[in-house]
């Protein structure tokens, strides 16, 4: 494996484990904590999408099989999620719940898109 693929995924994953388990603690604890961890938060979130976009086009290139029909599902959830964090500042924690199960969706979807046929 190349060292460019590995630290492509390593910060993707590193910035993907930041966000979304904030996303959860703070969904269980009903937005407890937001205002110190909204803008780490929200930049593990954009590190997440950036680096998944250059893994994406490395790795999958234009293919579009069942693999990265997958893939799009937990991409469009991902997106979806750092929508709701941002638009939804009125109330918090009902963003956090919201964006925690879409990042699940999200997490399944990436870490079984590869073993779908």
């Amino acid at each position: 494996m190349n060292i460019g693929l590995i630290l492509l995924l390593s910060f993707h994953v590193l910035a993907a484990i930041f966000w979304a388990g904030t996303t959860f603690v703070l969904a269980r604890t009903g937005g407890v904590g937001i205002e110190a961890l909204r803008r780490p938060q929200i930049g593990a979130a954009v590190v997440a999408v950036l680096t998944g976009a250059g893994l994406g086009a490395w790795v999958h290139g234009g293919a579009f099989g069942r693999t990265e029909q997958v893939l799009m599902v937990a991409i469009i959830a991902s997106l979806t999620a750092l929508i709701v964090q941002l638009a939804d500042r009125a109330n918090p924690a009902r963003s956090q719940r919201i964006a925690a199960g879409l990042l699940m969706i999200a997490v399944v979807g990436m870490v079984s898109a590869r073993y779908i046929a």
